[in-house]
């Protein structure tokens, strides 16, 4: 299920793409108001999630135009607005706004309203699936296996963002389903990123892995990678 996000701050949109695609949703960002029109254009969206703020007429415009237009019937807009007023609610729900998610953000509770605001509006998305990027140049795995003292480099070759599939040269130690790596690290622009992997599958020298000890920022700098390898597919 596709979902569309808007907000002026670029930090609280890489943390709802982080949540969403990490649940399984297919996300498309707008970096400026002014696109949300024509994104929509581009592509069918069954949910959006837009910031909104009292006083901000150009945003109103936008989000009427959305409900007056037909080609938009089917799409549910949850607005994201800061303590906003009885008289602001009602308006929103006069052009259509179908539900609420409140400032600040809480990453912690996010899915759960969003998924709820989705139920409220009679939303069943379709079985959702993580994105998978394959397209990785010269990506590497480096860790530590137990009783084997040297580094050890795996070739990463597809990554989601609940995990990873690697390639281990045939000379290098073998990996069991089950094994967990403790000690991964691979760098992702000017950053080392650490964390463990569960070993999900093997066959021959590819393992399947899940990521363990992510921490939210990693977290976010993963989903952040594979979003903009995604989006640029797409373009």
């Amino acid at each position: 299920m596709r979902v569309l996000v808007y907000d002026s701050s670029s930090q609280i949109r890489d943390s709802l793409i982080s949540i969403l695609i990490t649940a399984g949703y297919e996300v498309v960002e707008v970096k400026d108001k002014k696109n949300i029109l024509t994104m929509f254009g581009k592509r069918p969206f069954p949910a959006a999630i837009i910031e909104a703020n009292e006083g901000d007429t150009e945003m109103t415009e936008i989000l009427e135009k959305i409900y007056m237009d037909d080609r938009y019937k089917g799409v549910h807009v949850i607005v994201h607005v800061l303590e906003p007023t009885k008289e602001f609610i009602s308006n929103m729900m006069r052009i259509g706004v179908s539900g609420f998610l409140l400032k600040p953000f809480n990453e912690k509770d996010f899915l759960s309203r969003f998924c709820m605001l989705l139920e409220k509006a009679h939303i069943t998305p379709k079985k959702l699936k993580h994105i998978v990027i394959n397209d990785l140049d010269n990506f590497k795995l480096v860790f530590r296996h137990d009783g084997v003292r040297q580094i050890l480099h795996g070739m990463i070759i597809e990554m989601s963002p609940i995990g990873l599939k690697f390639i281990m040269p045939s000379e290098e130690a073998n990996l069991e389903v089950g094994h967990v790596i403790k000690n991964a690290s691979m760098s992702i622009g000017s950053y080392k990123i650490n964390f463990s992997i569960n070993v999900l599958e093997k066959i021959g020298n590819e393992y399947v892995g899940e990521f363990g000890d992510l921490s939210a920022f990693n977290s976010r700098l993963v989903c952040k990678f594979i979003y903009e390898k995604y989006i640029e597919k797409l373009k």
